[in-house]
């Protein structure tokens, strides 16, 4: 039942800090860039839609100035219209902040818009890699082909 800014804040006194007025000023400047009214901050998440509590989770992520941001299949359960802002949100971020991305994804169009680079995986291994638009318009083994061509 921690509202938005206290999930902020929860990261912040983690990395040491204790200075109430530095955290609130932080955690209005971070749902400010997800796009959620301060006058909201007081709330708990689990009053919020699917969309705006995955964008706490990404201010929550962004407290400490992290120079990765890791983001494990982003947009699970999320209808395609909020998708499409939260994936606009992600690249706003990544542009302001200019912070790097390590994306883990089942989705090729979310990783044909976040990702400068992909590595295919199976079983556990790598079996390729290389930039994004390389990988998806010509994919060189046939587990890679067929995951590309699921999307036609």
């Amino acid at each position: 039942d921690y509202s938005a800014a206290s999930n902020i804040a929860e990261k912040i006194i983690a990395a040491g800090s204790r200075n109430a007025g530095q955290m609130t000023a932080r955690a209005e400047e971070l749902l400010e860039a997800v796009e959620i009214l301060t006058s909201r901050m007081k709330e708990a998440p689990k009053n919020f839609s699917g969309g705006m509590q995955q964008r706490v989770q990404i201010s929550k992520a962004l407290a400490n100035n992290p120079s990765l941001l890791l983001l494990d299949e982003v947009t699970t359960g999320l209808d395609l219209s909020v998708q499409a802002r939260v994936l606009d949100l992600i690249r706003k971020i990544k542009a302001k902040y200019g912070i790097s991305i390590l994306l883990v994804s089942h989705d090729l169009a979310v990783i044909r818009m976040l990702a400068d680079r992909t590595i295919v995986m199976l079983d556990g291994k790598i079996i390729e890699s290389g930039l994004t638009d390389q990988i998806l318009e010509d994919p060189q083994r046939a587990y890679t082909q067929q995951l590309v061509h699921s999307l036609l």
